[in-house]
C-alpha cells in the first residue's frame, strides 16, 4: 500500500499488553493519545494533528474503525474488545477506501473472527494500585456452517491520586480510581463459500471517579482565599509539586459511561467482484460528575445525573470491489445519521457568591459592597447553567478507488470521494438569573466589574433564550498515487491526498465581548468551518530477500486550512478556526528478526515532523498572540518507539517469551494557548513483559509493569477555572492545573488455554 502505515499484529499487541487506543502509543511512533477531565474526552492525534475531546460538537481528525464501524469521537471507542487480529494506523488523510472521511488519518482495529475450531481463555490479573481483572473468551462452531465467539471481561483499580476534599460534602479521599465490566458477542455464518454474514454485538458499563487536576501554579491572590474557603485545605504554599499526586475536591467525580451496539457485515462474492455491506446502531452515554473548579473550596461543580453526553449512530456502508488483469477497482457509498444529546447543569457552590464578593471588592479597594445590588449572583444549590443541546447530523457520501497496472513495475492509484455533511442543532439556555445585566446598568461594558458579573454562567442575557442553528457542508476530496517497483524487494512511490473533516458547531455558551456592539449578549451563531488538508508524501518500502527485514520510509508535507482549535480559556470553550497548519516532516519504521538470534523480533519508527501554526491575525482567547507561528500542542518534534520481543527455552518443556516496547517523544506543550507551564520534557516511557508457558500446559504466567521507569508527565495541562488569570500573552498563566499520567503499575496474570 502506497501509504504510511503502521501495521501491528495481534501477537505485538499481546506482547506490548496493549487493551485500548491509549496503549497504542507505545509501538506506533508519532501517535499521541490523552485524556482529560474525563476518559470519555480522549484524544487521538498523528504527527501532531488531532482534535481535543472536551467538545463533543468536533468531530475527530483521526478516525477510530472497529471492525468497519467508525465512532462516533475518539473517546467512544475507548474499551478492551477482547481478543485483535490486527490493528493498522494509516497515517494522513483517509476516506476513498472506506467509512467516513478524515483529515489525519484512521485507528483500523479488527477483532478476530469466530473460529471453526474450539478454543478458550480464561485469565485473572491483579496489581499494585488495588488492579484486578478477569476475562473469558471461547469461540467454536455452533455448526457446519455456524461459529461463535463470547467474550467477557471485568477490571477494577484503586486510586491513583490522593484527595483534599475540604469542608465537603465529599468523603472520598482518592480518586481516578474504575470498575467496568464488558461483553461481546460474533455469530459467523459461512452458509457458501461465497457468503459470510458476521453478527456483533457489544456492551459495555464503566463507572470511575475521574479525572482531577492537579496543581501546577497558583494565583499569588486567590490560591490564599481559595484555601480559606476550603478549610485549610489548598495549595497556596510554593513551590507545588504537582507529581506529589495530590488533587483537590470537595464534590463528587463520578463518571458514568454505557455503551452498546449491533452490527452486520456481509460479505458476498458475485461473479463480478465482491460485494460488502457493513450496518451498524451504536448508543454511547457519559455522565459526567465533576468538582470543576479543580478545588477544595465549594464553588460549582457538576454531576453525573444532569450532565450528560449521549451519541445514538446509525451507519450503512456498501462496498464492490473487484480485479482484472491491470486494474484494481473499488466503488462505495457510506451513510451516516448522528444525533448528540448534551445536558450542561453546573451548580453554584455554597462558597461562589462569597469567593466573588472578596475578589470583587479587592478590586475595588473595598469600598464596593456587592450584597447592595440587586440580582446577586445565587448561591447554595443553584443553578448556574441549565443548558440543553440536541445536533443531528447525517452524512452522505460515495466514493472510488481504482489502482491501475500500467507497466509491470508501475502503478497508477486515482480515489475520489464526494461527501455532504447536514447538521441541526438546537440549544435552549437557562439557569438562574446572574448579575449582568445589572453590571451593564450600574457601569456600563467598560465597567472594571462587568466582566467578572458577565461571565458566561452568571450572565442573565442567556435565560430562556433558545436557537436554532443550520448548516449543509460538502466537498470534494481524493488522492492520486504512483507506485514503482524498482525489484521485488524495493517500491517507490509518490502520492497527493486532500481530506476533509466536517464543520459543526460549537457546544458551549459565547457571547459577544465588552466592546461589540452588543456587549456580553449571547452570540447565537456558533458553527465553525470544515477542516481540509492538502498532503504530499514521497518513500518507499522495502524488504531483505529472506523477509527478515522490513524497512519503510517517508518523506511527507501537510497544509491545513481552516484547523479547528478548541481552546478552554478557564470560563468556557472556544473553537476558531485557524487559517492555516502546516506539518512536514519525514518518518522511518522496521521490523527486523536477525537470523543469527533466534526468536527475536524488533519493530519499532521515529518520526521527525515540524506542526506548526501558519502566521494569521490573533485576538485573545479566540487565537492567543503566541500561536502564530509556533509549534502546535501535543506536536512533539522527534517521537519513536521501540518494542523487542525474545522468545527462548526457558526451563525443561517451558518457554520464555520477553517483551520491553517503549516511547520517546521530545519536549512539547499540552496546552492549547502554548502557556510555557504547560509543556512536557523529553520523555521516554517503558513497559515490559515476560511470560512463561509451555505446549504441554495449558497454563501461562505473565508478569508485568507498565511505565517501568515511574516517569512523570503531563497528559493535559489546562487554566484552572477561577482561579487566575488564563495565559493569553507570552507570560504564563496563574493559575495552571495539569491531568497526570499514570504512574508505574504492575502485577501479574494468569491464563489458561484450551
Amino acid at each position: 500500500m502506497p501509504i504510511v502505515v503502521t501495521a501491528l499484529s495481534g501477537e505485538l499487541l499481546s506482547d506490548a499488553g496493549v487493551k485500548d487506543i491509549k496503549d497504542l502509543t507505545v509501538v506506533t511512533p508519532g501517535l499521541l493519545v490523552t485524556s482529560s477531565s474525563k476518559q470519555a474526552n480522549t484524544t487521538a492525534r498523528i504527527r501532531g494533528i488531532g482534535t481535543v475531546g472536551d467538545n463533543p460538537g468536533l468531530e475527530s481528525s483521526v478516525g477510530v474503525v472497529i471492525d468497519g464501524v467508525p465512532r462516533a469521537r475518539n473517546g467512544v471507542s475507548f474499551g478492551d474488545l477482547g481478543e485483535i487480529e490486527r490493528i493498522e494506523v494509516l497515517k494522513g488523510p483517509q476516506g476513498t477506501l472506506f467509512g467516513k472521511s478524515t483529515s489525519a488519518g484512521v485507528i483500523n482495529i479488527i477483532t478476530k473472527k469466530p473460529s471453526d475450531e474450539l478454543e478458550s481463555i480464561f485469565e485473572v490479573g491483579i496489581g499494585n494500585e488495588g488492579f484486578l481483572r478477569t476475562s473469558a473468551e471461547v469461540t467454536g462452531p455452533l455448526s457446519e456452517t455456524v461459529s461463535g465467539r463470547l467474550f467477557g471481561v471485568y477490571e477494577e483499580r484503586g486510586g491513583l491520586l490522593d484527595v483534599k476534599t475540604g469542608n465537603g460534602p465529599r468523603t472520598e479521599d482518592e480518586t481516578s480510581q474504575y470498575d467496568f465490566y464488558s461483553f461481546r458477542g460474533q455469530l459467523l455464518f459461512e452458509p457458501s463459500g461465497d457468503l459470510e454474514i458476521l453478527l456483533s454485538a457489544d456492551y459495555t458499563d464503566r463507572e470511575e471517579d475521574c479525572c482531577m487536576g492537579d496543581y501546577v501554579s497558583v494565583d499569588p491572590a486567590r490560591g490564599p482565599l481559595v484555601t480559606l474557603l476550603a478549610g485549610g485545605d489548598g495549595a497556596s504554599a510554593f513551590p507545588i509539586d504537582p507529581f506529589d499526586r495530590v488533587a483537590f475536591a470537595n464534590r463528587d467525580a463520578t463518571q458514568t459511561t454505557e455503551d452498546w451496539g449491533v452490527s452486520a457485515n456481509i460479505k458476498w462474492q458475485t461473479g463480478f467482484g465482491e460485494l460488502t455491506s457493513i450496518t451498524s446502531y451504536r448508543d454511547w452515554e457519559n455522565g459526567s460528575g465533576q468538582d470543576t473548579d479543580f478545588s477544595a473550596a465549594d464553588l460549582w461543580y457538576r454531576d453525573d445525573e444532569t450532565s450528560v453526553d449521549a451519541f445514538a449512530t446509525f451507519s450503512q456502508e456498501l462496498r464492490f470491489a473487484g480485479a482484472t488483469d491491470n486494474i484494481d477497482w473499488q466503488v462505495g457509498a457510506f451513510y451516516a445519521n448522528e444525533t448528540l444529546d448534551r445536558s450542561d447543569f453546573i451548580r453554584y457552590g455554597n462558597d461562589y457568591f462569597f469567593y466573588f464578593q472578596q475578589l470583587l471588592l479587592g478590586a475595588s479597594g473595598g469600598a464596593f459592597n456587592l450584597a447592595a445590588l440587586p440580582g446577586n449572583i445565587y448561591t447554595g444549590e443553584a443553578n448556574a447553567t441549565a443548558d440543553v443541546y440536541e445536533q443531528s447530523s447525517d452524512t452522505y457520501a460515495i466514493f472510488t478507488n481504482n489502482t491501475f497496472s500500467l507497466t509491470d513495475q508501475f502503478d497508477l492509484t486515482v480515489g475520489l470521494r464526494y461527501t455532504i455533511d447536514e447538521k441541526t442543532l438546537e440549544s435552549n439556555f437557562d439557569g438562574n438569573a446572574g448579575s449582568c445585566a445589572t453590571a451593564l446598568t450600574v457601569f456600563g461594558a467598560a465597567g472594571g466589574l462587568t466582566p467578572t458579573l458577565c461571565l458566561p454562567w452568571t450572565n442573565d442575557n442567556f435565560v430562556g433564550v433558545r436557537s436554532t442553528q443550520d448548516r449543509s457542508d460538502d466537498d470534494l476530496s481524493g488522492t492520486v498515487k504512483g507506485a514503482y517497483r524498482v525489484n521485488e524487494n524495493l517500491m517507490s512511490y509518490a502520492s497527493y491526498s486532500r481530506g476533509y473533516k466536517a464543520g459543526g458547531f460549537n457546544l458551549d455558551r459565547s457571547q459577544f465581548g465588552p466592546s461589540d456592539p452588543t456587549p456580553f449578549q449571547p452570540n447565537l451563531d456558533t458553527g465553525f468551518d470544515p477542516e481540509t488538508v492538502d498532503a504530499y508524501e514521497v518513500g518507499f518500502k522495502t524488504n531483505n530477500a529472506a523477509n527478515s527485514l522490513f524497512f519503510n520510509g517517508a518523506i511527507f508535507y501537510q497544509e491545513y486550512s481552516d484547523f479547528q482549535l478548541n481552546t478552554f480559556t478557564g470560563t468556557s470553550f472556544i473553537v476558531t478556526s485557524v487559517p492555516g497548519v502546516i506539518s512536514k516532516g519525514a518518518e522511518f519504521d522496521i521490523r527486523y528478526l536477525p537470523e543469527q538470534l533466534e526468536g527475536l523480533t524488533l519493530q519499532g519508527g521515529l518520526v521527525y515532523a515540524e506542526t506548526q501554526y501558519d502566521d494569521f491575525e490573533a485576538v485573545d482567547f479566540f487565537a492567543p498572540p503566541r500561536l502564530p507561528g509556533s509549534t502546535i500542542s501535543f506536536a512533539p518534534r522527534w517521537s519513536g518507539t521501540l518494542a523487542a520481543t525474545y522468545e527462548t527455552p526457558f526451563i525443561s518443556d517451558w518457554d520464555a517469551r520477553f517483551n520491553v516496547s517503549s516511547r520517546f517523544t521530545s519536549r512539547y506543550n499540552t496546552g492549547s494557548n502554548l502557556d510555557p507551564l504547560k509543556e512536557v520534557d523529553d520523555l521516554v516511557v517503558v513497559n515490559a513483559r515476560m511470560a512463561f508457558y509451555s505446549d504441554n500446559s495449558p497454563f501461562e504466567l505473565e508478569v508485568w509493569a507498565q511505565n517501568l521507569f515511574d516517569e512523570d508527565y503531563y497528559e493535559l495541562a489546562f487554566d484552572t477555572p477561577l482561579q487566575g488569570n488564563a495565559a493569553t500573552q507570552t507570560a504564563p498563566g496563574t493559575a495552571v492545573g495539569a491531568f497526570l499520567s499514570p504512574p508505574l503499575t504492575f502485577g501479574a496474570t494468569a491464563r489458561l488455554r484450551f
